[in-house]
C-alpha cells in the first residue's frame, strides 16, 4: 500500500496531464475534417490565398506577398495563409489541409495553458485550467474550423506563457515579444488587445525586476521590427495612401474601407454612443454565451456551459491585486491584465464570439481562480465542478456530432459546392451560372480552377465596388462563370449550379440533374 501511495504521489500529475491531453486531443480530432461539413467561404478564401502564395507568389489579386490580404475587399488577416502554405502544397485546398494548422494549434494550447497556469499559481491551477480548456466548447469549436482569426488566441497564449517564464537570466521575454507581434498579423482586434496588455504588464515586470531594462529594450526592438509592416498597412489605409512595396512584400491599399475602421468606435460619428453600445453587446455576449452565428457555438452549451460567467466575474475580481489579498499579486495581475485587454477590445469593437476570442482563455483562468478560492471553505467544490463539466462535455460532444448541428453547418459551410463546380466544369464547355442565394461563391471557383491571377484580375467587375454597405463585394463574372442565374439566359447550352429548391430560368431547355448535398448541377441534355 505504501508503494502504491508513493507511486501515485509521484505520478499523479503526469497521469492527470496525459489524461486531460488525451481528452482534448480526442475532442479536436474526431471527424475534424468532416465536421463542420464543407468549407466556409472564409476557409475557402484563406486556403485559396495560401495556394496562390505557394504557386504564384501572389495573392488572388496578383499582389506579391501582401502583409494583409485584400480578400473580400475590406481585408483578411494574412498570417494563417502563410502558415497554411506547406499544408496546401502537400494536400491541396481541402478541409483536411486548411483546418490542420488550426487543429494542431488547439492541441498545443493545452500544454501551453498548463505551463502558464503552473508558473502563475501552481500545478493544481495549471492542471485545472488545462482541463477546462480541454472541455471548453468554445475552444473545441475554435480548433475545428479555419477562419483565420481563430489562430490569434493560440499566439497570444504562447506569448503569455513565455512572459510567465521570463526572468533576468533567460530569453523568454524576447520570445513573448515575437509572439505578441505576430498576433497583429493574425487578427485585427490585436491592434487594441496587444498594446493594452503590454502597457498593463511590462512596466510592472520592470519595476519588480522580473525582467531587466536590457531585456525590455531587446524585446521592444524585436516587436517593432516584426510589427513595422503591419504598422505601414494601417498607415496606408487610415491615411488613404497608395499601395507600397518593400522589396517583394506588398503593403496593400484596400479597395473599400478597412474592417478595423468600420468596426472601431473611434472612427464613428458618435464615439461615446458607440462605446456604450459596444459595452452592451459585449456584456450580452458574455452573459448569454451566444451570438448570431450558429457556427460559433452549439446550443445550449455556449462558450463554457452557459451559466458560468458569474464564476468568471468572481474570479476576475479575485485576480485584481487588492491589498486584502496579498499572495501572488503579480501573477493574479497578469490574468487580470489579459481580461482588461480583452474588455478594451469589446468596448472599441462590436463583438461576437469570433471577434471576442481574446477573452475566453482568461475567462477559464478566472473560473479556476474562483473555484480554488472557494475550495478553502468548501473542499467539495472542485470534484463537483470537475464532474459537472465532464458530464457537460459528454453532452456537448453528443450535440456537436449530432444531426442538428451537422444540418445547420452543412448549409452555412456550402457543403457540396466544390464537388458541384468540379463536376459542372468537367461536363460543360459553356457558361456556368450559380444560384444567387449564396454569397461569394466565386471563391470556390478560384479554389477549384486555380487560374493564374493574370487570367482574370483585369476583367473582374463588381456590383457597387465601393459601397461601404457591401464590404464583401459581389462579383459579376469570373471567366466563364456567372453569379446570377439570369446571366446565362442567352446561352441555351449553359449549365447551372443551384440550390435544391431552384430551377434553371430557361424553361425551354431540358436538363439532366446531379445532386451534391445542398446543390444541384443542371446540365442541358
Amino acid at each position: 500500500m505504501d508503494a502504491l501511495n508513493t507511486f501515485f504521489a509521484r505520478w499523479k500529475s503526469p497521469i492527470l496531464f496525459a489524461l486531460i491531453l488525451g481528452i482534448g486531443v480526442f475532442a479536436r480530432t474526431w471527424e475534424y475534417a468532416a465536421l463542420p461539413p464543407g468549407l466556409n467561404v472564409d476557409e475557402a478564401s484563406i486556403g485559396t490565398e495560401a495556394y496562390y502564395l505557394y504557386k504564384f507568389g501572389t495573392d488572388r489579386y496578383g499582389l506579391s506577398y501582401p502583409v494583409h490580404l485584400i480578400s473580400w475587399g475590406s481585408g483578411q488577416n494574412a498570417l494563417y495563409a502563410y502558415l497554411l502554405i506547406p499544408f496546401v502544397a502537400l494536400k491541396g485546398i481541402n478541409a483536411f489541409a486548411v483546418r490542420l494548422p488550426m487543429m494542431l494549434a488547439g492541441i498545443l494550447s493545452l500544454p501551453l495553458i498548463f505551463i502558464a497556469g503552473k508558473r502563475l499559481l501552481g500545478e493544481k491551477f495549471g492542471l485545472l485550467a488545462m482541463f477546462f480548456m480541454a472541455v471548453s466548447p468554445w475552444h473545441i469549436v475554435n480548433s475545428r474550423w479555419a477562419v483565420e482569426s481563430n489562430i490569434m488566441p493560440f499566439l497570444f497564449l504562447a506569448g503569455f506563457t513565455a512572459l510567465t517564464l521570463a526572468n533576468p537570466g533567460n530569453g523568454w521575454f524576447l520570445v513573448s515579444s515575437v509572439f505578441f507581434a505576430l498576433c497583429l498579423y493574425a487578427y485585427g482586434t490585436a491592434y487594441v488587445g496587444v498594446p493594452v496588455f503590454l502597457l498593463l504588464t511590462v512596466p510592472l515586470l520592470l519595476k519588480i525586476k522580473r525582467i531587466t531594462i536590457g531585456q525590455a529594450v531587446i524585446g521592444a526592438i524585436a516587436f517593432i521590427l516584426i510589427a513595422f509592416p503591419i504598422g505601414l498597412f494601417l498607415a496606408v489605409n487610415t491615411l488613404q495612401l497608395t499601395t507600397m512595396q518593400l522589396g517583394a512584400v506588398t503593403i496593400p491599399r484596400l479597395p473599400v474601407e478597412a474592417r478595423y475602421e468600420t468596426m472601431a468606435a473611434v472612427f464613428g460619428e458618435n464615439p461615446f454612443a458607440a462605446v456604450a453600445e459596444n459595452a452592451r453587446i459585449m456584456f450580452d455576449v458574455l452573459w448569454t454565451q451566444s451570438d448570431a452565428y450558429p457556427w460559433n457555438f452549439v446550443e445550449p452549451f455556449g462558450y463554457f456551459y452557459k451559466y458560468t460567467f458569474p464564476l468568471a466575474l468572481g474570479g476576475f475580481l479575485f485576480a485584481l491585486p487588492f491589498k486584502s489579498i496579498e499572495e501572488n499579486r503579480v501573477e493574479r495581475w497578469l490574468i487580470a491584465a489579459w481580461m482588461l485587454a480583452a474588455f478594451a477590445v469589446g468596448i472599441l469593437h462590436p463583438v461576437n464570439l469570433t471577434r471576442f476570442n481574446l477573452v475566453f482563455t482568461p475567462i477559464l483562468f478566472c473560473i479556476v481562480l474562483f473555484l480554488l478560492r472557494f475550495e478553502r471553505r468548501l473542499p467539495q467544490i472542485l470534484p463537483v465542478a470537475v464532474v459537472v463539466f465532464s458530464v457537460g462535455f459528454v453532452f456537448f460532444n453528443r450535440a456537436y456530432h449530432g444531426g442538428e448541428y451537422r444540418r445547420v453547418t452543412s448549409a452555412l459551410f456550402n457543403e457540396g459546392v466544390i464537388s458541384a463546380i468540379e463536376y459542372a466544369a468537367e461536363n460543360s464547355d459553356s457558361l456556368i451560372c450559380f444560384t444567387k442565394e449564396h454569397y461569394s461563391l466565386y471563391i470556390y471557383v478560384l479554389l477549384t480552377q486555380k487560374y493564374h491571377p493574370s487570367e482574370y484580375v483585369d476583367d473582374m467587375e463588381w456590383i457597387n465596388p465601393e459601397d461601404p454597405a457591401d464590404p464583401a463585394r459581389t462579383l459579376l463574372a469570373l471567366k466563364r462563370f456567372r453569379f446570377k442565374p439570369d446571366d446565362c439566359l442567352s446561352d441555351p447550352r449553359a449549365a447551372y449550379i443551384l440550390t435544391l429548391r431552384e430551377s434553371p430560368p430557361n424553361s425551354a431547355v431540358e436538363y439532366k440533374e446531379k445532386k451534391f448535398v445542398k446543390f444541384v448541377v443542371h446540365l442541358p441534355k
